[in-house]
């Protein structure tokens, strides 16, 4: 059978990131709006639509790491946009009395979104198992455009009174659906990607024994601690920016402006972060990146109106180095045959604990009853959270020494294990 090309993956893999990634933020610059509609008065309230989607969304990652052994990856990869598209397509059906129905429409569309990153992580390190940063990378400009133009154009659309935030919803959910058909028509089947030479890579074939999938668990779990507190910093942020920008600069700045300007260096730094990543060590650029997101919180509450943008330009860079960097740690730490589950896990684990930063700033915000200094000290706690991730990462590679995971694919061969002939083709499916 006819492989499939490597850069034919990654395409595909790249704008369905950008459609998974849509939803992510797109509600961020119309929590006025939200609120205004649904008659609520706390940003509690409103807050706590992100963090049921982000609980949902990791619980969903989880399902897919499970299942992405049993199930085609094009089925999983076409299911999610089409779950999520569809869901946020009946938002605009809702009255100002539904606002249970859109907290459930943003849960439920958050399972389909979580299907994506254990089956797409999965088969770009499959196809490029020397330069996975740099995969990694490349396929993260699909979701910084996403959360660049997601809500931007929605935060122009509805101040400009072009239409109301129920359009928004429908114009973006119909894009999701339509992304979702064209991955059922587009990505390669299974056979396809496993015939693939690189995908017999020995890295690819390795048989962990007990105790080192067991060092490989212990290894996820330390680091879903460090990716937890760049999640909650990420989600935080974006779900108290409008309100931060309301009350310190008044209607000069445009939130969703602002919230897009975190992730525009993103389409030029997560592809060199990655390739840093893959040259000078992974645990390096990571933790150097999430001191310089702890620094960036603490600018942001204290930069002139002319700075701001500055400082959260500067946070969407670290940030979004972080993003290929882990991911790509993280396979170099676990076998094929246990990828699949270990990406499912940590970003699971990760996620569901980043769903408590909207929160977190939520109560900050309001027990200060949203004044500037209230959502100063709520930036402040993300950069409070953002110093213990620094901390932790630095851990991160005498963690790997002392487990014996470091570079995971060498580890048997060190050992000297011959690995059957009849076994390569089952090694090299063993994730999909």
């Amino acid at each position: 059978m006819k492989s499939a090309s490597p850069q034919r993956i990654l395409l595909l893999i790249t704008v369905l990131h950008g459609a998974t990634h849509l939803y992510t933020t797109m509600l961020a610059p119309l929590n006025t709006e939200l609120k205004s509609y649904f008659g609520l008065t706390l940003d509690q309230d409103v807050t706590r639509i992100m963090s049921m989607y982000l609980a949902f969304y990791a619980f969903a990652n989880l399902m897919a790491g499970l299942l992405v052994a049993k199930i085609s990856s094009r089925v999983l990869l076409a299911a999610g946009p089409l779950i999520n598209g569809l869901c946020v397509m009946g938002m605009y059906l809702l009255g100002p009395g539904d606002y249970a129905w859109i907290v459930a429409l943003m849960a439920l569309g958050a399972l389909g979104g979580g299907l994506y990153h254990p089956v797409a992580n999965l088969l770009l390190t499959k196809a490029f198992p020397d330069n996975k940063g740099r995969a990694l990378g490349i396929a993260g400009i699909g979701a910084c455009v996403a959360f660049i133009a997601g809500p931007w154009i929605g935060s122009i659309l509805v101040n400009s009174g072009t239409c109301e935030w129920r359009t928004v919803c429908l114009i973006y959910g119909a894009y999701g659906v339509l992304c979702g058909l064209l991955a059922i028509l587009l990505v390669p089947s299974d056979a396809e990607i496993a015939s693939h030479p690189q995908a017999h890579a020995p890295e690819a074939l390795r048989q962990p024994e007990t105790g080192e999938t067991r060092a490989v668990f212990y290894y996820a779990a330390f680091l879903i601690m460090v990716v937890a507190t760049r999640e909650m910093a990420s989600w935080g942020t974006t779900s108290i920016t409008q309100q931060f920008c309301r009350e310190a600069y008044g209607s000069s700045i445009d939130p969703g402006f602002l919230v897009a300007v975190i992730f525009v260096p993103g389409l030029i730094v997560q592809p060199l972060a990655g390739k840093w990543s893959d040259k000078f060590g992974r645990e390096r650029v990571l933790a150097l990146a999430m001191l310089g997101m702890a620094l960036s919180l603490l600018l942001i509450p204290l930069a002139p109106r002319g700075g701001v943008i500055a400082a959260y330009a500067s946070l969407g860079a670290m940030m979004t180095a972080t993003v290929p960097t882990a991911e790509a740690l993280l396979a170099d730490r676990a076998p094929l045959r246990l990828r699949g589950m270990i990406f499912g896990m940590v970003i699971t684990a990760g996620i569901g604990l980043g769903a408590l930063g909207p929160k977190l700033v939520g109560f900050v915000a309001d027990a200060g009853h949203r004044t500037v200094e209230a959502y100063r000290n709520a930036y402040w706690s993300l950069a409070g959270l953002m110093v213990a991730g620094f901390v932790l990462a630095l851990f991160l590679k005498p963690l790997a020494r002392m487990l014996n995971v470091e570079r995971f694919g060498s580890l048997s061969a060190k050992r000297g294990r011959e690995i059957p002939a009849e076994s390569v083709s089952a090694g090299a499916s063993a994730g999909n």
